[in-house]
């Protein structure tokens, strides 16, 4: 067992000796309280370097060469074995891809800062080096079903390095968003003079119906509202006309 899983293990055994410490007896309470003190200075200890880590490329951490731990960890104030961890397995998946170099490189001119910055820094490293071989894989094939398979595989690894770029981008500019308002003054030329248009006209709204649409049969049809009104008008004449 490593020093940092040992450290871990420790740490969540105090924090349940802290909660089964029992109420009804005081005695063995403050006894599996002090105890959890105890493993928990012996843990945060375990956590802590023999040695200052060493800055590398990229802003990673080079592990010391008796610790055993190859990789490269991130840049923090107090760098503690957790940190180096957390490093060893970002290497390793790096090198499982082959895109190790590439990696570290992309990282390092993006300027990546903590830990999500930098996964995302390898991924668009490994993104791009399998849509490269795709791209060359599909060139390369005689059959055109595969070919066409692979340039569509390549240009969907394309398609997610690009959201990986505005992803990372979003994450050093703090993800903030500006919103422009601009107003727009018409006028209208009328009679030789201009002046503004305070209110313009506007249509008349035609009635719709549930769906949407302007109804072509029944009541609300716009023949039946004009014949309405017309029907309306006489009416009114022929009872001016009776009085």
């Amino acid at each position: 067992m490593s020093k940092v899983n040992q450290a871990l293990k420790m740490q969540r055994d105090a924090q349940r000796r802290r909660a089964l410490a029992p109420d009804y007896d005081p005695v063995r309470r403050d006894f599996e309280l002090g105890l959890a003190d105890v493993m928990e200075q012996e843990a945060q200890a375990l956590m802590v370097p023999t040695k200052p880590l060493q800055t590398g490329l990229g802003g990673e951490i080079i592990p010391p060469l008796e610790d055993g731990l190859p990789g490269l960890e991130s840049v923090l104030k107090e760098p503690n074995l957790l940190h180096l961890g957390a490093s060893e397995q970002r290497a390793q998946l790096l090198e499982q891809n082959k895109v190790l170099e590439l990696g570290i490189e992309t990282a390092q001119d993006v300027r990546a800062d903590g830990s999500a910055q930098k996964m995302i820094s390898h991924q668009m490293a490994a993104l791009h080096s399998r849509a490269m071989s795709m791209l060359a894989e599909s060139e390369a094939s005689k059959i055109p079903e595969i070919s066409i398979m692979k340039a569509r595989a390549a240009a969907r690894m394309v398609d997610a390095f690009s959201r990986c770029a505005v992803t990372l981008q979003k994450l050093q500019s703090g993800g903030g968003q500006t919103i422009q308002v601009q107003y727009m003054q018409v006028n209208a030329l009328v009679g030789g003079e201009s002046k503004k248009m305070q209110n313009p006209p506007t249509a008349p709204i035609t009635p719709k119906n549930k769906g949407g649409r302007p109804p072509v049969s029944g009541y609300r049809t716009q023949s039946a509202i004009d014949q309405r009104k017309a029907d309306k008008e006489l009416l009114s004449e022929v009872q001016s006309i009776e009085m």
